[in-house]
């Protein structure tokens, strides 16, 4: 697994070299769609199908707010040019896709800094995919510039800072069938470092992939892929699961033994990335002392002690939901899941298990990205199930500033 992630690298100190092949690369493209965000993971790519991802379309137009994802295809309807912007900064990044019959790989450039950005790749051997290489730069490569730096400064600052590197090398273990049994990874990840860990599939009787579980090294282990049935809608999942989820954080409640009467319980999650809820709650006692100083914050500052959620018995539709949200390239499901499940929490009060305020709220929130504002917050609050008068009465009381 190391001799992967060594190869991975070369390969991407090799691209560093690679910027001005990008116009060949424009050369094969016959025709171009247009998507609001990224389309074509190889990962879900083999030699009988590529499937998007996402929808797309021939009218860039109508693509909304204006800075639409571009897909050039070759001769064979394969795609092999892509190019997007930042909606702020107007960054832009181009990258392209090759396949030969033993490596598909996909390769992208941020042209402001004049880097390799991202790197995937999958080997084939007699047709049959013996393994997955993919890495990307922290920000996408935009904290780093060729005319400030040199090439060798560079790749040994994101080699060696612990922050900068995001990979994941993987190798595929076939059973009797023909089909893969297992899957063995390694992955760094900013912050974290280095870790293993490895998946089993599992089929049914008619021999289509059923589920995928990932152990990993630490001991824990997590159902990553569920087949979702062909009668399941956003809709009907997401009340469904939100009902499964409020249940599981009210059991963590209890057996956290929490300071009771609650005032206000956070369900924090990281939009687009996990949609397992971290729970942090403020006490009535500790609301009313912020009060009375005159410092209160609806963010809570002992993210350290925030309760985990136990979804092992609704396992499988959180793994529908993920794999929902990749399909239809819909990260805002997982978001509308956990804004229902603060709703429940909220109008039910705890479902009287807890001892709660009158005016007791419970709400999700990614703070990395929205809440940033009274009217914003406050239009997230509503949408959990917090009435208006309770708004009114925490603005009275100083809980607004």
């Amino acid at each position: 697994m190391e001799l992967l992630l060594e190869d991975l690298l070369q390969r991407w100190v090799q691209a560093f070299d690679e910027l001005d092949s990008i116009s060949h690369r424009k050369d094969e493209i016959r025709t171009v769609q247009y998507a609001d965000g990224f389309r074509y993971d190889l990962e879900k790519f083999d030699w009988n199908s590529f499937p998007s991802g996402g929808p797309l379309t021939t009218d860039k137009e109508q693509i909304t707010p204006f800075s639409p994802h571009e897909y050039g295809f070759n001769d064979k309807g394969l795609p092999c040019y892509t190019t997007y912007r930042h909606d702020h900064n107007q960054i832009f990044w181009e990258g392209y896709y090759s396949y030969t019959d033993d490596l598909v790989e996909y390769i992208e450039f941020c042209l402001t800094s004049g880097i390799p950005a991202a790197i995937q790749r999958i080997k084939y051997q007699n047709g049959r995919k013996i393994s997955r290489q993919s890495m990307s730069i922290n920000g996408r490569g935009t904290g780093y510039s060729r005319s400030s730096m040199s090439k060798e400064e560079i790749i040994n600052r994101i080699k060696n800072d612990g922050f900068s590197l995001i990979s994941t090398t993987t190798t595929f273990q076939y059973g009797p069938s023909g089909k893969i049994e297992k899957a063995f990874s390694n992955h760094i990840s900013p912050g974290i470092g280095k870790f293993a860990s490895y998946d089993e599939y599992a089929y049914d009787k008619n021999g289509d992939l059923d589920t995928i579980r990932t152990f990993f090294e630490q001991g824990s282990d997590r159902l990553t892929y569920c087949r979702i049935p062909e009668n399941m809608d956003p809709g009907s999942l997401t009340e469904e699961l939100a009902a499964n989820m409020a249940q599981a954080v009210m059991a963590a409640l209890v057996i956290g033994e929490i300071e009771q009467p609650i005032a206000l319980l956070e369900l924090s999650y990281h939009y687009s990335d996990n949609y397992y809820p971290l729970l942090v709650y403020q006490s009535a006692r500790e609301v009313e002392e912020m009060l009375k100083s005159e410092d209160f914050s609806f963010t809570p500052t002992y993210y350290d002690d925030a309760l985990d959620v136990d979804t092992s018995s609704f396992e499988r539709l959180f793994a529908q939901l993920q794999q929902m949200m990749e399909e239809r390239d819909d990260r805002k499901l997982g978001r509308i899941m956990l804004r229902k499940t603060a709703e429940l929490l909220t109008k039910y009060q705890l479902f009287g298990e807890i001892a709660v305020t009158a005016d007791f709220a419970a709400y999700a929130i990614d703070w990395s990205i929205e809440g940033h504002s009274n009217d914003d917050f406050q239009k997230i609050l509503l949408e959990c199930g917090v009435e208006a008068a309770h708004l009114e009465h925490w603005r009275k009381k100083g809980m607004f500033r």
